[in-house]
């Protein structure tokens, strides 16, 4: 993917309770399509008014959460109403050089998908402050391994 404009920290909501971690959660793929596998964490959101954000972490199944956003974007609003910030976290793989990435995922009129990076964003950025401040207030937890994390709990996999 090309390298993506960061997003506004207006448009990522304060987040509060989490009501969701399903760490093997099956999204639809397209039509006539297998599902994939992905992990979800779905948060309340804080503020003026009532919403959640979900975070679909990629897991490596054949299915690629990036590919089939428009569908899981569709199946949380079915779930959670049209009130949903969508996150797709891209944990990066331990043995390859990827980076760990966290995006925003909207969906245009024309139904089709667009991300805005969130983190990592680029230290000269005008951006970059507000992002760091939002990660630092909570989107590290989104970003942290969860304690489901590849079927481990934290306690097993520090020890």
């Amino acid at each position: 993917m090309e390298a993506l404009t960061p997003a506004s920290p207006h448009s990522l909501p304060p987040f509060g309770e989490l009501i969701a971690d399903d760490p093997f959660w099956r999204f639809p793929s397209g039509p006539g399509s297998q599902e994939g596998v992905a992990h979800l964490r779905v948060w309340l959101t804080a503020g003026a008014g009532p919403g959640h954000l979900a975070v679909v972490t990629e897991t490596g199944s054949a299915d690629s959460v990036t590919e089939s956003a428009g569908y899981i974007r569709s199946e949380l609003t079915r779930w959670y109403g049209s009130s949903l910030v969508l996150l797709e976290h891209y944990p990066g793989a331990e043995d390859e050089e990827s980076t760990e990435t966290l995006d925003l995922v909207r969906i245009g009129t024309d139904g089709s998908p667009h991300w805005t990076r969130i983190w990592p964003t680029p230290e000269g950025h005008p951006r970059h402050a507000g992002l760091e401040l939002w990660m630092a207030t909570g989107g590290r937890q989104i970003v942290s391994r969860p304690a489901g994390h590849f079927g481990q709990c934290q306690d097993e996999a520090a020890g």
